[in-house]
């Protein structure tokens, strides 16, 4: 994900970097290695792209750090990485029966100056990316390690035994000030955020699903040819509306979450991620998300998705991006967000993405002459 962060904040030593990290991700991440990216390294060395995936077993290390560069990294033109280590076990999802044909490296802690397996663990790992990162010309900054990032948590380097210390409260991070002041929200884990997009309760999902049923079956009783231009003129009047502080009832929102399950409303919604209404729009595809049943939910979520990677939201992007896989896993726009994403392609060239869907919607629109 892009950086959220949108100011400048200095961060010299390594225990602010790791306080740092959940305010980079937008979440405290568990059993993960985080890639922080750098550039102009040769002078005063500025944070990149983040990347967090979770820790591999032993056995799925050969090749791991060209699948990293051939990945999000890929991209980013990166001088230098700061490698972070979370967490003193594989992530659950990362081991599974295929471990047993993959390479095998046993060795999971550092030496440390006698020689002794005492060091940080996963050092396995950091030799791995060392070896892949040097060739792809990447210089490693740095690498540490932490069983979490919590206040008083120990951490340690992987260069040097006594280099090491607590990290200072996450909560006090020059960073987590500069991201409130944004009204950016950082969770305590990566299930707390799905949890934010996860459906409301069963019964407001039924109830919502009926009211959807009745209106759909309005809307086939009476033929609109400008319809359509009808029902970007009502998305974008309830996001104006929203703006301004004026509350939508939930008949609004039904009539919204109706109008963007057509692509054509949906590709043109998309352009509200970029303007002054961005906030307020996200908010109500936020609310949809949570409400809306199966068939109406990828296009609603395809908004929040898009809204989220273009402010440098990258984990709530995915969390919805989520959704749209356990629902509908060809959605064809969830596709091409989740392609962004495992690419690392830059926010702002999605923007340009969004503003040409728009424009092509508004000309087919007109040669249809229904806009």
């Amino acid at each position: 994900m892009a950086t959220r962060l949108n100011t400048t904040v200095s961060l010299t030593d390594p225990a602010d970097v790791l306080a740092a990290v959940p305010h980079m991700l937008g979440f405290h991440p568990t059993d993960s290695l985080v890639v922080l990216t750098l550039h102009d390294v040769a002078s005063t060395p500025k944070f990149g792209v983040t990347l967090r995936t979770d820790l591999p077993c032993s056995m799925k290390l050969c090749g791991f750090g060209e699948r990293l560069l051939s990945g999000p990294l890929s991209r980013q033109r990166v001088e230098g990485v700061v490698l972070v280590v979370v967490g003193t076990e594989p992530h659950a999802e990362a081991c599974d029966d295929n471990c047993a044909g993959a390479c095998r490296r046993p060795l999971l802690n550092g030496p440390d100056a006698d020689g002794a397996g005492t060091g940080p663990p996963h050092a396995d790992l950091i030799d791995v990316l060392r070896d892949s990162f040097e060739r792809a010309g990447i210089v490693l900054v740095h690498a540490l390690w932490a069983p979490e990032i919590q206040a008083a948590a120990p951490w340690q380097c992987y260069s040097e035994p006594e280099c090491s210390g607590e990290i200072p409260d996450p909560k006090s991070s020059p960073v987590a000030a500069a991201l409130a002041a944004t009204g950016a929200v950082t969770f305590g884990s990566r299930d707390e955020l799905r949890a934010l997009v996860a459906p409301e309760s069963p019964e407001a999902v039924a109830r919502w699903s009926a009211k959807l049923d009745v209106l759909a079956e309005e809307r086939m009783d009476t033929d609109d040819p400008h319809r359509v231009a009808r029902d970007v003129q009502l998305v974008l009047a309830a996001v104006q509306r929203a703006a301004n502080g004026s509350a939508l009832t939930e008949d609004d929102q039904l009539r919204v979450l109706l109008a963007v399950s057509d692509t054509r409303v949906r590709d043109i919604a998309l352009s509200t991620a970029l303007g002054e209404t961005a906030g307020a729009a996200e908010e109500l595809w936020l609310t949809l998300v949570r409400r809306a049943p199966a068939a109406e939910l990828p296009e609603v979520a395809a908004l929040l998705a898009f809204s989220a990677y273009v402010r440098g939201e990258g984990a709530l992007c995915n969390a919805a991006l989520e959704r749209i896989e356990q629902t509908q896993p060809d959605h064809h726009l969830g596709t091409l967000l989740r392609q962004a994403v495992d690419t690392g392609l830059p926010p702002t060239d999605l923007a340009v993405i969004a503003r040409d869907a728009a424009e092509d919607a508004r000309i087919v629109l007109a040669e249809d002459g229904a806009w």
